[in-house]
């Protein structure tokens, strides 16, 4: 009465039948392979980021920089640098512009939403950038090829 051998007969009657044993093998190894796979893919799912944003807009009197929401706007008359650069991306390079005034930074990159638009206002801005500057940082390939493109500071006679 005080053992398991009662009940197991009663509720598996098939304890002893190697038949049973490995149906559940192979079938409570298929269920957990497909509770598995599922949790992967309900995990991935909440997981996937939203695509990030990355867009440069022109405003009135110059430009925001809007980088997974946080956004950053300039006048073009308080812009003190302007700093061309590449970035190696290994099948592909990334030509990047950081943005600088006296108080604030951001940078930018010929991906960004806008950033063609925003080419051509910044060099109607600033004729003194040579209007090839993404032509000349491009070459040679893997190097980062920094330019200092405006100073303000430099760029007063």
């Amino acid at each position: 009465m005080f053992t398991s051998e009662p009940i197991l007969n009663k509720f598996a009657a098939g304890i002893h039948n190697v038949g049973m044993w490995i149906d559940l093998m192979i079938f409570g190894t298929i269920g957990i392979l497909i509770l598995t796979i599922i949790s992967c893919l309900i995990f991935l799912n909440k997981v996937k980021k939203k695509k990030r944003i990355e867009k440069i807009e022109l405003t009135e009197n110059g430009f925001l920089v809007n980088y997974d929401e946080e956004i950053t706007q300039f006048q073009w008359s308080e812009i003190e640098k302007l700093t061309g650069f590449k970035v190696d991306r290994l099948t592909t390079d990334d030509i990047c512009l950081k943005i600088e005034s006296n108080n604030k930074t951001s940078y930018a990159t010929e991906e960004f939403q806008g950033w063609r638009n925003f080419m051509n206002k910044m060099l109607i801005e600033f004729p003194q950038i040579d209007k090839n500057w993404e032509g000349i940082i491009a070459k040679p390939a893997f190097e980062r090829n920094e330019t200092e493109l405006y100073n303000r500071n430099k760029n007063v006679g």
